[in-house]
């Protein structure tokens, strides 16, 4: 009898044994499963973060003038400077909506003479508004690219969420290559640095997702850093483009452009009329 109470006394342990590594694989499986739901929910939320964040700033674009300091060089097929060139603007952001569509364009006022280096000849390459790069973010272009989040990294003595991204092939895209009077629409994937408590970003780098070979166009990348700027009499701060680098490499070329941003103020237009009685 002894005997076989001892032995239903171990198979009420090993019962009870498989129970608990049961209950601990789904434990297990549970947690798992909530960690994949609570990345995806971080990664919504840091992307609704951003998407009203550069909803916020392209209204305030409209409203804030700045200095541009534009310097191109064209390199050589050894890597020297060919051809060079600086020239400074006062630079506005006009931003139009329509129902399904949002133009951006930058009105530029040219100050001064501009500065040219030795051999320079007329600039073969304009890229305009990489000002407003974060328009991968902005909702209207949610659809038209995947994100992933990153790791979490310094910059600026900040602690940032990196968001990869990539265009969805076939789906809008918010910038265009102008080439002989025809628009080729850019596929971009990169990175952004995003502070994940405010949704601001303080840097963006891209590179072509999809290659434009055949017109001629052989690679463009570009890196966006933006920075603090709180106007007078205004609390809130915003992150304004600081520095925009683009490069690109054609069939025959390879320029290096460079946009630098700074005295970031307020637009505003004064107007006055004088009515007077007929004579």
């Amino acid at each position: 009898m002894p005997f076989k109470s001892t032995a239903a006394r171990h198979r009420r342990v090993l019962s009870n044994a498989s129970i608990a590594g049961v209950v601990g694989f789904v434990s297990l499986l549970f947690s798992f499963r909530l960690a994949v739901e609570a990345s995806e929910l971080s990664l919504d939320s840091v992307l609704d973060k951003t998407g009203k964040r550069v909803e916020q700033l392209l209204e305030r674009f409209s409203e804030v003038t700045c200095t541009e300091v534009v310097s191109q060089r064209k390199l050589g097929p050894n890597g020297k400077v060919a051809s060079q060139t600086k020239v400074t603007f006062d630079t506005l952001i006009i931003l139009q909506l329509t129902d399904d569509d949002i133009s951006i364009e930058e009105s530029r006022l040219e100050q001064g003479k501009p500065v040219k280096g030795k051999n320079t000849e007329k600039s073969l390459l304009v890229t305009n508004g990489f000002s407003v790069f974060l328009m991968v973010f902005h909702p209207y272009f949610r659809s038209s690219f995947e994100y992933e989040l990153g790791d979490m990294n310094d910059f600026g003595g900040q602690r940032m969420q990196i968001i990869h991204f990539q265009q969805v092939r076939g789906k809008r895209s918010p910038s265009a290559l102008q080439l002989r009077g025809r628009d080729y629409p850019l596929e971009w994937q990169g990175e952004a640095w995003v502070d994940p408590r405010t949704g601001y970003v303080a840097r963006m780098t891209a590179t072509l997702k999809t290659s434009l070979e055949d017109v001629g166009l052989k690679s463009l990348s570009s890196e966006v850093v933006y920075q603090p700027v709180t106007f007078v009499g205004e609390g809130e701060t915003q992150w304004l483009p600081s520095v925009a680098m683009i490069e690109a490499v054609s069939l025959r070329q390879h320029w290096k452009n460079t946009h630098q941003f700074s005295n970031y103020r307020l637009f505003s237009v004064t107007t006055s009329t004088k009515t007077e009685d007929p004579q």
